[in-house]
């Protein structure tokens, strides 16, 4: 693969990604997870100290990341067109979902946790902060739908060796990676999965 230098910056942008996804789901509490919006005395126990800079930093340093990993997703989409046009195009609109559902995701979710915590805790916050993320997570659905779309892509034609990595460089993929770590609850996963992708990726392309 030319210009495989492109990959270490996307890796550098999922590290980053672990950063940003951390300032927001790493509390003095505990680690968040969705279901806690259930209950507000568990909400206001884990986010009673956060400060509220820390979803702002959150947006910031997560745009900034997102930029650097699009080019590794754009170079991959661009490498498979040498393999099969299908599965390029493929890849390439599941990236185009990744970043542009992804983007407006990740800083809706920033925005609502800022709104939860301006709130004081209170049950009034929880409501507001429970209906702005369902009313907005039509952008979280496209990009999860748009992983699994480049993950699918591009885990399928290596897999059946129509391109010149191994087959068994399958495993170097987004999914995989991710649903290894579900049982583990990591804050951050599925940025650590692009991580290792890219890494994993790199030294293939150079061997």
């Amino acid at each position: 693969m030319q210009h495989a230098w492109i990959l270490l910056i996307a890796m550098i942008g999922h590290v980053l990604c672990v950063c940003a996804d951390r300032l927001i789901l790493c509390t003095p509490g505990g680690h968040f997870s969705f279901s806690d919006m259930k209950d507000n005395a568990k909400m206001a126990k884990l986010f009673g100290t956060k400060p509220a800079s820390d979803p702002l930093r959150s947006i910031v340093l997560g745009t900034l990341a997102m930029f650097m990993q699009f080019f590794g997703y754009l170079a991959l989409g661009i490498w498979m067109r040498e393999y099969s046009a299908l599965w390029a195009n493929l890849m390439i609109v599941g990236a185009a979902m990744i970043y542009t559902f992804g983007l407006a995701h990740h800083i809706l979710g920033c925005a609502t946790e800022w709104i939860y915590i301006k709130s004081n805790h209170n049950e009034e916050g929880l409501k507001l902060t429970s209906e702005f993320f369902g009313k907005t997570s039509t952008t979280m659905i496209g990009c999860y739908a748009g992983i699994l779309l480049f993950s699918v892509a591009h885990f399928v034609p290596v897999v059946m060796g129509i391109t010149t990595l191994p087959a068994w460089g399958c495993v170097f993929n987004l999914l995989p990676l991710f649903l290894v770590q579900v049982p583990f609850n990591i804050p951050g996963a599925g940025n650590i999965a692009g991580a290792v992708m890219y890494l994993g990726l790199f030294i293939l392309f150079l061997i």
